[in-house]
């Protein structure tokens, strides 16, 4: 069963005076904790012993309300100077993750702003701020709704008078209780976090920030984030769970292997973004080959699949008599000067057969400078420690990485893949709704 449970600081105030409650008292009569945490400097400490008089109220108003209060009380008989801050702030973060750590699912710790030294509240207000602490801080206003203007006498304190005098055990007396809203700062600078991890496209680290703070965000928010970490990483499956029962429209192109190249192209993009040169390189190879296969399919009619075997790995390996019967194995054979075997499918071999199948010879100029690029870059990143740069992807190529791009995006088109200048803008779009249900 969750437990309600009260941190409070005991002040001048507590437990009564003026004939009503304190604080510390008015929260325990409203929220009814089922265990008070009472700290207590030195000053404090010194009337309770003399008198018992914060647990004797609590033992009260539990009996008179018909509701039991366990009471525990945190001594501080060498806190004498209690106008220092710094003193209150570590300490009562000390306190307070000693409660929390004995806290189960569903309990709800409550935090008195109103009781002690104005240094105490703005410890306690501070950590509320920041929210390192997952607590409901609680102010409660003066009986007059202004500052309390004349002293009783804390020395004479006779129990069952005061108890007897008190108004706030009216049926009628008002709630003086306000659950303060405080600016969560480390909220909002971990939201702030999150957008700038999503606009570098570093999802997995703008995920990371949103786990910390999963309960303050939006459940759409952080699904999105989920679905753009998994988008990147082109694990489709997951975000087809995720999207279960959601409307959220992520995808420009939905047709079937056409999505999944189009969705590796845009994560090709992301990685020249984030200058990832080595892993853009690399990226080109899977990428050309299959839009090099639907190219032939779609303007030569040729299917690769018609000529190729695949073995126990399922990998795809020319065959030479397939080959043979689709007319293709003297033109690879003239191409590579008698001597092409039948290894597995590179985007070399394609280009050579939609150089010698297709007419459009602006598309065969295309095809020919991707399939050197490709061969020109793919072993010396994929199997050199090299440091890939803009400027080294130059120098191998006679290109840059946005000069491979273009090329990439006009094949893409040629494949037979209807995008428009927009859907290569998808991940923004993406972004912008992750931001909007940030907000």
């Amino acid at each position: 069963m969750s437990r309600k449970i009260l941190f409070s600081p005991i002040g001048g105030t507590d437990p009564i005076k003026y004939y009503r409650d304190g604080s510390m008292l008015h929260i325990c009569r409203h929220y009814r904790p089922d265990i008070v945490y009472l700290y207590l400097s030195q000053e404090m400490l010194a009337y309770h012993k003399k008198d018992n008089r914060y647990i004797d109220a609590v033992n009260r108003l539990g009996k008179s309300i018909g509701h039991p209060f366990e009471v525990v009380l945190i001594e501080r008989q060498e806190l004498i100077n209690v106008q220092q801050y710094d003193v209150f702030y570590q300490d009562f973060r000390n306190e307070i993750r000693k409660i929390e750590s004995g806290m189960e699912q569903g309990d709800e710790l409550l935090v008195n702003l109103a009781s002690g030294t104005p240094a105490m509240k703005s410890a306690l207000l501070v950590m509320a701020t920041l929210a390192e602490y997952r607590f409901k801080p609680i102010q409660v206003s003066t009986p007059q709704g202004k500052m309390n203007a004349k002293q009783d006498d804390r020395e004479d304190y006779d129990a069952e008078l005061i108890w007897e005098m008190n108004e706030d055990n009216d049926s009628d007396a008002p709630n003086r209780c306000e659950e303060i809203q405080c600016l969560n700062l480390m909220k909002m600078l971990k939201i702030e976090a999150i957008k700038k991890h999503i606009w570098a496209y570093d999802y997995a680290a703008a995920l990371s920030v949103a786990d910390e703070i999963k309960q303050d965000i939006p459940e759409d928010a952080f699904c999105l984030i989920q679905i753009a970490d998994a988008r990147v990483k082109l694990n489709l499956r997951k975000i087809s769970a995720l999207m279960k029962n959601r409307q959220h429209d992520i995808y420009p192109v939905k047709e079937g292997d056409k999505q999944k190249i189009f969705e590796y192209a845009l994560g090709l993009q992301i990685k020249f973004k984030r200058q990832e040169f080595a892993d853009f390189i690399r990226g080109i190879t899977p990428l050309v080959v299959d839009l090099l296969e639907n190219i032939l399919k779609k303007e030569c009619k040729i299917n690769i699949s018609d000529a190729c075997s695949v073995n126990k790995e399922g990998m795809r390996k020319w065959d030479r008599e397939k080959l043979q019967k689709l007319g293709l194995l003297q033109l690879l054979d003239n191409e590579y000067n008698g001597d092409f075997r039948s290894g597995p499918v590179y985007s070399g071999h394609i280009a050579k057969i939609i150089q010698n199948k297709c007419s459009d010879s602006v598309l065969v100029d295309k095809v020919k400078e991707i399939a050197s690029i490709e061969g020109k870059v793919r072993n010396p990143a994929a199997h050199e420690i090299i440091s890939v740069t803009d400027e080294w992807i130059r120098q191998e190529t006679g290109k840059t990485a946005q000069d491979i791009l273009s090329l990439v995006k006009y094949l893409v088109v040629r494949s037979g893949i209807q995008v428009k200048e927009e859907h290569w803008k998808s991940y923004d779009a993406m972004n912008q709704k992750i931001e909007h249900c940030l907000l």
